[in-house]
């Protein structure tokens, strides 16, 4: 049975932190890295003097930041001009191809989606990097019609425009817990949210685009007043369209939008909302080169289009072995666990046909196996509900495959030994009857469940797929395995 947070949408808080303090935690505890390194490259691009050298010291502090920003470089989305080119191998060279700012664009880019999903991806948070994204997407194509405007400059203004809820939203603590009880379905009140925080969410993005250095475009577009450049019209434009999007293409808000977006670039109602549209669906695109996968569900597809995620519905031979080989090498050289636990996820994903997979992992204080990685439809809901305990292996479905350390295959039409275990909740959260669950493990410890379903409704497991799934199982636990070997070793 999930433990369903009570009804707090009445209760109010005395003493509200306010924004100096809010500004200062976000900052300092809960994003520090992000920080430093934002303040460090906006200092470096806004200096006439700086050099190439003085850029990539900033960057190399970080080697998995350094490697990521290489491959991004070599991108066709950042890079178009390139492809075709030898691969992007130093980053001087990068900062001479794509720019300083190209460059910043990426390393902030990369260092904000590391720092939020690492601490643990909340429903709210990924609907706002989405929102991010997206408006990135849709204000650098804007710009990039114009000669008068940076488009890497608008791109990560708009990623960071509302970065104050991202910073916020990805707190674990009784004000967000408080705050969303009060929001509901609404995306941001400023009313509930100075009685919670003590300020607005909007004015602690200024505050800290003012402490991080941020550009004028984003301080631009942050004002109430009217933009005072069209770099910063743009990030307000490629905002609006992120969200007027949310509520669908063909509404009056979004009419509204297109009249703006059409007097600032010049082009034609009837061209504009299919690229505008595209333009969605290649920021989706852009999520996944980042490695955000999970917000590729939050962002609006074209009308009667799928939404742009990695799956397929159909399992893929040739990758799924691509996939476990390259399990099979990060292993080798030593992967963390949240890495192998993303990359198997994807595989179930997106090589074995899945359309929903949640790998679930034990909190050794509560005993709940909580979602932490899920990709598919629904993954949103199955982030935030599924949390099952795990007493004893008859309590449910999920404990029983994490304690029994065997991998379990409900088919429809087919009684199985585990029905009884299927509830009420379990039942209308997943195919309960056309799923697949495997524990994953070391010899010494039971770490949790991968599961994985076809939605409802959806088509039956094929023995293709329930055999594909049991190899992306073993190979996490082969990886568990040497995980805690190494991790011994190092202690003696």
């Amino acid at each position: 049975m999930s433990d369903t947070p009570a009804d707090n949408t009445n209760e109010s808080v005395d003493n509200p932190l306010g924004l100096d303090a809010w500004v200062t935690r976000l900052h300092r505890a809960e994003l520090p890295v992000l920080g430093g390194v934002m303040k460090d490259i906006n200092r470096l691009t806004r200096d006439s003097l700086s050099s190439v050298d003085d850029l990539t010291e900033v960057i190399l502090r970080d080697g998995a930041l350094t490697a990521k920003v290489l491959r991004l470089a070599s991108s066709a989305y950042f890079n178009p001009q390139g492809q075709g080119e030898r691969e992007v191998n130093t980053l001087s060279r990068a900062v001479l191809k794509l720019g300083f700012n190209g460059i910043k664009a990426i390393s902030i880019s990369v260092m904000l989606i590391d720092s939020l999903l690492r601490k643990g991806a909340k429903a709210r948070m990924l609907q706002w990097l989405a929102r991010g994204f997206h408006a990135a997407v849709q204000a650098r194509a804007l710009a990039a019609n114009r000669s008068d405007v940076d488009p890497e400059d608008v791109f990560i203004s708009a990623l960071l425009l509302h970065v104050g809820d991202l910073a916020f939203w990805s707190v674990r603590g009784s004000e967000s817990t408080l705050l969303e009880a009060r929001l509901g379905e609404n995306r941001n009140d400023e009313d509930s949210e100075r009685e919670v925080l003590g300020a607005s969410l909007k004015e602690i993005t200024r505050e800290l685009a003012n402490l991080w250095g941020m550009s004028e475009t984003l301080k631009s577009a942050l004002s109430d007043a009217p933009a005072r450049s069209a770099a910063a019209r743009a990030v307000q434009l490629g905002d609006a369209v992120s969200l007027a999007a949310e509520d669908g293409w063909n509404t009056d808000a979004m009419a509204a939008v297109l009249d703006q977006v059409s007097a600032f670039s010049g082009r034609g109602l009837i061209e504009l909302l299919p690229e505008l549209q595209r333009n969605a669906q290649e920021a989706a695109a852009v999520a996944v080169s980042f490695g955000a996968n999970a917000i590729c569900p939050y962002i609006p597809p074209a009308d009667n289009a799928p939404v742009r995620t990695l799956s397929k519905h159909r399992a893929d031979p040739q990758l799924q072995l691509k996939i476990l080989r390259e399990m099979a090498t990060m292993i080798q050289d030593g992967v963390d666990a949240n890495t192998l636990f993303q990359t198997v996820v994807e595989g179930v994903h997106r090589g074995a046909g899945f359309e929903r997979v949640a790998l679930c992992l034990i909190d050794p204080k509560s005993k709940l196996l909580q979602a932490k990685h899920v990709l598919g439809e629904d993954a949103a809901r199955w982030r935030e509900t599924l949390r099952w305990p795990t007493r004893n292996e008859q309590d449910n479905l999920l404990s029983h495959c994490f304690h029994g350390r065997q991998i379990i295959w409900l088919q429809p039409g087919r009684r199985s030994p585990q029905q009884h275990l299927v509830d009420k909740e379990l039942k209308a959260l997943i195919a309960a009857d056309n799923c697949v669950l495997a524990p994953l493990y070391t010899s010494a410890r039971k770490i949790g469940v991968i599961l994985a379903d076809r939605g409802m409704g959806g088509e039956p497991i094929t023995q293709e797929q329930h055999e594909s799934f049991s190899h992306f199982a073993q190979q996490a636990n082969m990886g568990l395995a040497m995980l805690a070997a190494r991790a011994g070793a190092v202690k003696k």
